[in-house]
């Protein structure tokens, strides 16, 4: 009865037991930051040992459960210690009480031919102790290997901490963030440019104004027209791609030069109409554009008459800035000039109407074919004027599309309307 009690405890055992971390193999070993403690284990770990592979290695120990950690120098390499603390033991019957450590160089990676011990080697530590490896160099990467020692049946196998320490990983990443003036107008583009030290694999660039996320590049160089004044810009990088860390720059607060510019409401006018347009500024040095049919482009006020719905442009500078407002005015056409008929004699849409046409009574109209023969002309175009679609004398015309000119014959419509018509059946 014992016996299958004894069974199935160790059969629970094994279906719950939580198998070794990845670390067990080289290939997959434990980046370790700089001066970052994590807590790892050789619980369960095993071995691969054949001629060599990853486990064939004999310093003061050989290749039995070992965990396996990894480390890279930095741009000028030194020294560095690998400490080991906070030990606990497992301690199960038959198992050993100690760790066996060291630091070694793997020419050709997990190959255990290129294998070289570059630290003290411990080999049965019961307490917390460091490996110390001198004046390394740069941009190299090194192995830690940790295995337990036998007891009288089973190896050590316990939970610790460890920490890399050392001026040979040391990071010191520095992020400057600079731009060509802090003095800018309001809605001026401003470029920033981030420039990063000691910060090998940049990810990327996230940009602050006021401590709020405006922007994330790729790129170090950022443009940004949004200022205010007092607004302080700052950059923050993330840099390596084992062992994140963020660095911030240093901050830049901007003087942001604003004064009041408005060009007055949109406005709505019937063609031939003038208008005085409501601009308003404390600025000075008053221009506005486009400078035709306007009256004078220097006073805030100005009167306009366009022709066609036009935007105007007031522009007005301070001497350092200059802002940019616009209005735009709306033209509606007096005249609604179609552009078909059809004089099929079903009373609907027989005769080319225009609409509005009654307020020319001297109005001069003429259509033309395609090979610009004149087919119709009249003075005045009152509805028993209406083109129906006939030459003179007549004779009905062909459908297509005809080209009419209309002069108002008004003084403040000096160009005549062009255009063209079509006649459908």
């Amino acid at each position: 009865m014992i016996k299958y009690f004894l069974l199935i405890i160790l059969l629970f055992y094994s279906l719950f037991t939580i198998a070794q971390e990845e670390y067990n193999n080289c290939a997959d070993a434990f980046e370790l930051c700089p001066n970052t403690t994590f807590s790892l284990n050789n619980i369960g770990a095993n071995a691969t040992v054949c001629a060599n592979c990853e486990d064939d290695f004999n310093f003061c120990f050989s290749g039995q459960n070992t965990i396996w950690m990894s480390f890279t120098t930095n741009d000028l390499g030194g020294d560095v210690s690998v400490n080991l603390n906070n030990i606990v033991f497992e301690t199960n019957p038959g198992q050993g009480n100690g760790l066996q450590a060291a630091i070694i160089e793997a020419t050709l990676p997990c190959i255990s031919s290129s294998y070289s011990l570059i630290s003290n080697c411990e080999a049965n530590a019961t307490t917390a102790f460091a490996l110390n490896a001198i004046a390394l160099p740069p941009n190299t990467t090194y192995y830690v290997i940790v295995n337990g020692t036998m007891g009288t049946s089973l190896r050590a196998e316990a939970t610790f901490n460890v920490i890399l320490t050392g001026a040979g990983i040391a990071r010191n990443p520095q992020l400057s963030l600079s731009t060509n003036k802090t003095t800018v107008c309001k809605d001026e583009n401003v470029v920033f440019q981030a420039t990063a030290i000691d910060c090998d694999d940049q990810l990327q660039f996230n940009w602050y104004a006021n401590g709020v996320l405006i922007g994330v590049t790729i790129d170090s160089t950022f443009e940004y027209k949004a200022l205010n004044d007092n607004d302080v810009i700052t950059a923050e990088m993330v840099c390596f791609t084992q062992c994140k860390d963020s660095i911030v720059s240093n901050s830049i607060t901007f003087t942001v030069l604003d004064f009041f510019v408005d060009a007055g409401p949109d406005i709505y006018i019937l063609q031939g109409e003038n208008i005085k347009l409501q601009g308003q500024t404390s600025g000075s040095n008053i221009t506005w554009s486009p400078p035709y049919n306007i009256n004078s482009t220097s006073l805030i006020e100005p009167i306009v008459y366009p022709n066609e719905t036009t935007t105007y442009y007031l522009s007005v500078s301070n001497g350092i800035c200059s802002i940019v407002d616009e209005v735009t005015v709306f033209v509606e056409n007096l005249l609604k000039v179609p552009n078909t008929f059809s004089p099929n004699g079903d009373g609907i849409n027989d005769e080319w109407e225009i609409l509005g046409i009654d307020n020319f009574p001297d109005c001069g109209i003429q259509v033309y074919n395609r090979w610009g023969q004149l087919v119709f002309q009249t003075t005045g175009y009152p509805s028993d004027k209406r083109w129906n679609g006939t030459a003179e004398g007549g004779k009905k015309l062909a459908p297509g599309s005809y080209y009419y000119v209309i002069n108002l014959r008004d003084a403040q419509f000096e160009e005549p309307l062009k255009g063209t018509v079509t006649i459908i059946e």
